[in-house]
């Protein structure tokens, strides 16, 4: 069974230092919980390598297909999603109405029309960054994407786990992003250096925003069979 410590978050992220051992984990393990200790779910985190030229540390695949964000109900699921730069992402209609989907602002701007019955729009982002979409037909639609340069990423459970298999050891970044995190650019960051002795905890003091509402407040909906 691994140990797991709980590490103090002064500023945005800390990392204690790493206690040395005997053994390596297979998985590099993460836990995040807030000020109050509870587990924060669904945040974005990832390994970025210090080093620019090393070329071991990013050659893991985390995606074999690709990844897909759906229309369903009135709304973008998962409401966030993450993807490596440079591979595919389907958008797919599974409503039966139309959904006008956009990027407000970030890299690759894009704007295009899902018809009912299952449609689908394949796109392919180079360039990194947060991409913030809507629906120009149902405006309290919100889905966020971000775009990142490294195979080693993963969302929180709802137990606010998350793990890296197969991770070369080196100097990383680890960063936290959420839409609503209350901090530069949505997000947190430390260096750690992999592999780690054991488990981490990991508070983030950071104040995190509420998610905006993802349903109309209206009974009549404009355009509705647009």
């Amino acid at each position: 069974m691994i140990n797991r410590r709980a590490v103090l978050l002064v500023s945005g992220l800390f990392l204690g230092p790493l206690i040395g051992g005997s053994f390596q984990v297979h998985a590099e393990t993460f836990r995040l919980v807030d000020s109050t200790g509870k587990a924060m779910e669904s945040m974005v985190v990832y390994l970025q390598p210090k080093q620019a030229d090393n070329t071991e540390a990013m050659s893991g695949d985390n995606q074999s297909a690709p990844l897909e964000i759906h229309q369903e109900n009135k709304q973008f699921t998962p409401y966030i999603t993450v993807i490596q730069k440079g591979y595919e992402l389907q958008f797919v209609n599974d409503d039966d109405i139309t959904h006008h989907i956009y990027s407000a602002v970030g890299p690759n701007r894009f704007s295009f029309k899902l018809r009912k019955g299952n449609a689908t729009q394949s796109m392919v982002f180079d360039q990194t960054g947060h991409i913030s979409m809507g629906c120009n037909i149902h405006d309290w639609m919100s889905g966020h994407l971000l775009v990142v340069d490294t195979p080693y990423f993963g969302t929180t459970d709802d137990a606010g786990w998350v793990s890296f298999d197969n991770v070369p050891d080196a100097d990383y970044r680890l960063v936290i992003w959420h839409p609503q995190l209350s901090a530069d650019k949505n997000s947190v960051s430390q260096g750690v250096v992999l592999p780690l002795a054991e488990a981490l905890t990991i508070t983030v003091s950071a104040p995190m925003a509420e998610i905006p509402s993802q349903e109309s407040l209206d009974d009549f909906e404009f355009l509705e069979g647009y």
